[in-house]
């Protein structure tokens, strides 16, 4: 049965005494091989890889794409070229067991190397097609699916078919859900279309919500303990003490944002854009 969420929305201007400067540097500014633009490919998902390496997605030809520290290209998927592919991918990430790419409409996870070798596929049952997905520091794989409205676990290709956290009993969040995001102490925050952020323990217990205030909010970003939101247009804020952020203009209409320990990579279309985030 749903019931109303005893929930306190904790406005960000309640905490601004925290920091009392937040800034943005950039670090390194990464244009997209020639090789890319050759092949008509427009990446839309960045992850971090391993060694300052990046994972790069073309959700509309299925192609991923691993990028090096020199500009050299590793590429997968893509319309059944190799002896994989994928149908609709939504989500890759590093894992301790791999590379994971999260295939909505196949209903599958599979596990690259980090050469991008497949290693195996596993099915999910039940069939969650699964639209977001997020892991945690010790690479437990959550999995939100809007036909049941709740987040699912995964650990080493194994589905719980219980609901980590089941959406459906907080009636005042809104149920449709933009991004959701791990921190590095495990605590999951979903960013929903109401520009609203919900915080939940590792052990799928709801703890707060927070107010971004911030127009057209579409990007959850933890850093450490902050969380910050971002837009298209590169206007962000730090949710716990309302300052906000400014990603440079260069890297407009931001496509993605991920994080990893102080830095943030910002896809943009035809390059990458790294950032250090400074506290003062």
């Amino acid at each position: 049965m749903k019931f109303l969420l005893n929930k306190t929305i904790i406005y960000s201007s309640l905490f601004s005494g925290l920091f009392a400067q937040i800034n943005l540097q950039v670090t390194e500014f990464k244009p997209f091989p020639d090789e890319i633009q050759m092949l008509d490919l427009q990446p839309d998902m960045i992850q971090w890889s391993i060694a300052g390496r990046f994972l790069l997605m073309d959700k509309m030809t299925q192609q991923l794409i691993g990028l090096g520290l020199m500009g050299e290209l590793q590429m997968v998927g893509g319309f059944g070229r190799q002896n994989y592919s994928f149908v609709e991918p939504i989500w890759m990430g590093v894992t301790p067991d791999g590379i994971l790419v999260v295939d909505r409409l196949d209903n599958k996870i599979i596990t690259l190397d980090y050469r991008l070798n497949l290693i195996h596929t596993s099915d999910l049952e039940p069939r969650l097609f699964p639209e977001l997905a997020a892991v945690d520091p010790w690479g437990q794989l959550f999995l939100y699916s809007s036909q049941y409205h709740s987040i699912f676990s995964v650990l080493r290709g194994v589905l719980d078919p219980n609901p980590h956290i089941d959406l459906n009993i907080f009636s005042d969040i809104n149920p449709c859900i933009l991004e959701i995001a791990i921190n590095q102490d495990g605590t999951l925050g979903i960013l929903t279309c109401d520009e609203n952020v919900h915080l939940f323990s590792r052990l799928g217990q709801y703890t707060k919500s927070v107010s971004t205030r911030l127009t057209a909010a579409y990007y959850l970003v933890p850093l450490r303990n902050e969380w910050f939101v971002f837009n298209k247009d590169g206007a962000g804020v730090s949710i716990l003490n309302d300052k906000k952020l400014e990603i440079p203009g260069v890297s407009v209409p931001v496509m993605d944002i991920k994080s990893l320990n102080r830095s943030i990579a910002v896809l943009s279309k035809d390059h990458i854009l790294i950032l250090n985030v400074q506290f003062k």
